[in-house]
């Protein structure tokens, strides 16, 4: 089981640069990617979308690509010669053609370095495409690592409560035993009392007291609560995306619980449902960062 919240980083140097990815994931309903990358490499967002969408099931996924010039190609006065050896050319072509002088100063050479160390030139995407791809993998399998381990922590967290629930549903069948008769007996009381002298196997008291028995049985709704935590516990353990499931068990339980608070005429089968409503809430929670 995984969660959707994580963070994976990689990086690739290329020639004078650093390439960096990093994808980080948020919950969502369903799957969305967002691919962030310099103009000129457009189509690595497109292919960055495609592997993300076939490596992830739900979530809100960014990618965000940068690149940094390697410190150690910046300890140098003159970071790049090579490409300051053309903006002189250049701008000695440019200055002939103003039949201007041209004369190189240190200060001019040290002007263009500086130009030249907070610029970071792109290699043609066709030339570094499948390096990007293996990096993102890289970065793609740290954020699935991370999201593995979360959703490990949740599913703790589900089966712990999953046997509260249990046991709260046991005490419920439990002090729900004999309510229709304890309907009865306090019935016939309150008829003495009011002085009108009807018999136990009066036609009108055993429909009232069948009636109530109808209204009060919670014993459908114990065997599909107990139904519905089986399929929870199963649902845990099948791998791939169970997010939307778990969240549909979870409305179903809570269905059950609901209707067994209408029901009961005892106090403390009331405090135990009210308990797992809290707990079914607690996952329900949990549940909305499960993939």
């Amino acid at each position: 089981m995984n969660s959707m919240t994580g963070y994976g980083r990689a990086s690739i140097n290329h020639e004078d640069i650093s390439i960096v990815i990093e994808i980080s994931s948020v919950n969502k309903r369903h799957l969305e990617v967002v691919v962030s990358a310099p103009k000129e490499w457009q189509k690595f967002e497109y292919d960055a979308t495609k592997y993300i969408k076939s490596f992830f099931e739900r979530g809100r996924i960014r990618v965000a690509l940068s690149l940094v010039k390697n410190p150690e190609i910046q300890e140098g006065i003159l970071s790049n010669q090579s490409l300051i050896e053309k903006d002189l050319d250049r701008l000695k072509n440019f200055l002939n053609k103003k039949q201007e002088d041209f004369v190189i100063t240190p200060e001019l050479i040290l002007q263009l370095s500086n130009l030249r160390k907070n610029e970071t030139e792109l290699p043609p995407l066709e030339e570094i495409s499948d390096a990007l791809l293996t990096t993102l993998g890289e970065a793609s399998h740290s954020l699935a690592e991370m999201r593995e381990n979360e959703g490990s922590a949740i599913k703790d967290d589900l089966v712990e409560r999953i046997l509260r629930i249990k046991k709260l549903i046991i005490q419920i069948e439990k002090k729900g035993e004999g309510m229709a008769d304890e309907y009865k007996e306090k019935l016939l009381e309150r008829l003495r009392k009011s002085g009108l002298s009807l018999e136990q196997d009066d036609d009108r008291v055993l429909k009232e007291i069948a009636i109530f028995a109808e209204k009060s049985d919670i014993s459908e709704e114990i065997t599909r609560l107990k139904s519905h935590l089986v399929q929870m516990t199963d649902t845990l353990e099948i791998k791939g995306s169970i997010g939307r499931k778990i969240e549909f068990i979870l409305q179903e339980i809570s269905r059950e619980l609901n209707t067994f608070c209408s029901k009961s005429t005892r106090t403390e089968c009331t405090r135990h449902a009210l308990d797992a409503r809290t707990e079914v809430e607690k996952m329900r929670e949990q549940s909305l960062n499960i993939e």
